[in-house]
């Protein structure tokens, strides 16, 4: 069983809003709402931490560029190859006179 402790916290009106917005919508106590931003927040500062140590043994010793190929064709080696893509045929644009033409939306 988990025990608890009550802690009293003061933080920007902004910030307490957002908190209020959030925890409705998604039906939790406040007290369960701020339980998790502290988890995920303790979560992350020990990601942090295996990123930094990470960082720090690849400083001591980088991968070499064979290793690195070695490790990519064995990850890519299920693949099916690609085949040869179809080009995309466009209709000629026809120019309406007097008028500018239209611009055209991204897709």
């Amino acid at each position: 069983m988990s025990s608890f402790a009550k802690i009293a916290v003061t933080v920007p009106t902004s910030t307490y809003e957002a908190v209020e917005r959030v925890r409705r919508r998604l039906g939790q106590s406040r007290s369960a709402t701020v339980a998790i931003a502290l988890q995920e927040w303790l979560r992350g500062l020990e990601v942090s931490d295996a990123d930094r140590r990470y960082i720090e043994a690849y400083a001591r010793q980088p991968e070499r560029a064979d290793e690195v190929r070695a490790i990519a064709a064995q990850a890519t080696a299920h693949w099916e190859p690609w085949g040869k893509a179809q080009p995309r045929v466009r209709s000629p644009r026809v120019e309406r006179q007097g008028r500018r033409p239209r611009k055209r939306a991204f897709r």
